[in-house]
């Protein structure tokens, strides 16, 4: 992969020193791809088959705690509803950040499992994912086209495409890939307003901004800051106060969602499922420093006692006077999920850009340092990069430019003054972007195969245990799941469902003879099993009779 990064830049430099004049260039097939719709369909429908490749299933499954909350309650959705009722006794349904009292429904905020729905309505899940991250890899192109240029913009999107991160985090169901497509809808939205200042443009900077909110707060938070900066000063020096007031109560609609969906989930308006989740489960789990000792409220299941293990283990060194480490730490973790896929060579290139950035790239690159010092306040593994996912755009342009910088100064004739030829945006270096970014390709390839059999073996488990599931031919059937002792505490077998009366297979916990026995009498006649992990067999289940 190193081998092929530096020829990728060798060819760079070969290709920008004999590029012909602007006027041969500027007529040329490439610029006039550029600015096609076309390539627009080309981009979306690439990533869409991409990450597709890169999950390594035709109908891909949910595999981490986080990912089957946000599809149960994308499957509540779609059934109309907020939350449902809970289960016949709760304890046995337990999975982590799912409530299952006072009603069913998953902790986390509502605007990303409410675009999942409409995937879930089709009958395929992923759909919707792969359609975010595709309109992502739209946006990213979109905007670096018109903030650089064509061939910028199509380095931009190869770096970030074929980054570790991306083609890890974007073949996947969690919910940076709605607050990444906000921000740069947002930024947009943001660069239309300022240019045209129409007020349907200011409106949609809001509804972004909401909607991130509604998905990730604290992202939320961190992109608003330096919209409103922006958008502040220009309100105030253009006095354009109605504006800002009609798109400050279209901003406060979306959030007024969050109200909503607590006082119809929780029966609190000011409790998020979220709040009522922490307190009973995973008090230590909130923004602050040091670990928070209190109990959880309610019992835990021994797997979820393994999972809270593992992350209020970060909590314990998490202190002001520590955060220069931890940003460190964190920093460079991120430095690997962003340039990792060529061995760390275009970060070079990114510092270069940095001597390019305009006020949109500025703003790009800057809110993504905010991001990462917003989430100082939390303690999160520092290899768990997703948490800056909405970040890698403006890493991935920063890296672009420099290499357009380095083309224009490569390509530039001893003696030449800078002109508008040699500047780093012009056309002129179009086929030496190109040339470069094919190239660039080839090692993202390597690392696509590799984070394909990465997603294969993290969900080998679930394969095997939904086929042994498929196996069962009994129309109404109950599993008990009894885990073995090092049970790995990032898989759960144990689910909930939003069709409980006519789901054909129940998997719940076993909790011992006799009250399996009571859910055995609730269930109406369904058919007994037990799956033993340690032993990795299913059996014919029949709990002791009680008196």
């Amino acid at each position: 992969m190193l081998t092929l990064t530096l020829l990728g830049v060798v060819m760079l430099g070969i290709s920008a020193h004999f590029s012909g004049p602007l006027t041969k260039i500027d007529q040329g097939m490439l610029v006039r791809a550029f600015a096609s719709r076309r390539m627009l369909a080309a981009v979306f429908a690439i990533t869409f088959v991409v990450l597709w490749c890169s999950w390594g299933a035709w109908n891909p499954i949910p595999v981490v705690h986080d990912e089957l909350a946000y599809v149960l309650q994308a499957q509540i959705y779609a059934r109309g509803h907020w939350s449902l009722p809970s289960p016949p006794l709760p304890l046995f349904w337990e999975q982590p950040h799912v409530l299952t009292e006072p009603r069913l429904v998953a902790k986390y905020f509502p605007g990303h499992p409410l675009l999942l729905t409409i995937g879930v309505l089709l009958g395929w899940n992923a759909l919707m994912p792969l359609v975010l991250q595709s309109t992502c890899a739209v946006l990213v192109f979109v905007l670096a086209r018109r903030i650089a240029s064509g061939a910028v913009a199509f380095m931009t999107w190869i770096v970030w495409l074929f980054s570790a991160m991306v083609l890890y985090f974007g073949a996947s169901f969690y919910s940076e890939a709605t607050t990444t497509v906000c921000w740069l809808a947002g930024w947009y939205a943001l660069l239309e307003w300022r240019e045209t200042r129409y007020l349907r443009w200011l409106v949609l900077v809001a509804l972004f901004t909401g909607w991130d909110a509604i998905a990730r707060p604290l992202t939320g938070v961190a992109y608003a800051l330096p919209i409103a900066v922006v958008v502040l000063r220009d309100v105030f020096m253009q006095h354009r106060w109605k504006q800002l007031a009609v798109a400050f109560a279209v901003g406060a609609a979306v959030i007024a969602i969050v109200p909503l969906w607590s006082a119809l989930t929780t029966g609190d308006w000011s409790v998020t499922p979220l709040t009522l989740y922490t307190r009973e489960y995973m008090p230590y789990d909130a923004p602050g420093f040091g670990l928070i000792t209190t109990p959880p409220a309610h019992t835990t299941t021994p797997d979820l006692q393994q999972l809270n293990n593992v992350y209020s283990s970060v909590h314990v060194n998490h202190y002001p006077s520590t955060l220069l480490n931890t940003l460190g730490e964190r920093a460079q973790y991120l430095a690997v999920s962003v340039w990792g896929t060529w061995n760390g060579v275009l970060i070079v290139f990114a510092a270069l850009g940095l001597l390019t950035l305009g006020p949109a790239g500025a703003v790009a690159v800057g809110t993504g340092v905010v991001l990462l010092l917003t989430y100082l306040v939390f303690a999160t593994p520092a290899q768990w990069t997703l948490y800056y996912y909405e970040t890698m755009p403006g890493y991935a342009f920063l890296t672009a430019s420099g290499l357009a910088w380095a083309a224009a100064l490569a390509g530039r004739p001893r003696g030449e003054l800078r002109s508008e030829q040699t500047r780093w945006t012009s056309p002129r270096w179009s086929r030496a972007l190109v040339t470069a970014s094919l190239i660039f390709v080839l090692p993202g390839i390597g690392a696509l195969a590799s984070l394909r059999n990465g997603h294969r073996r993290e969900r080998r488990k679930l394969v095997q245990f939904a086929t042994l599931l498929r196996s069962i031919h009994d129309k109404r059937v109950v599993m008990f799941v009894r885990y073995k002792g090092n049970h790995d505490p990032h898989v759960t077998f144990v689910r909930n469902v939003a069709n409980l009366d006519t789901e054909q297979i129940w998997v719940v916990y076993d909790r011992g003879d006799a009250e399996n026995a009571r859910l055995l009498k609730i269930a109406a006649g369904r058919k007994a099993f037990l799956f033993d992990e340690l032993q990795g067999k299913t059996y014919v289940y029949d709990p002791a009779p009680q008196p």
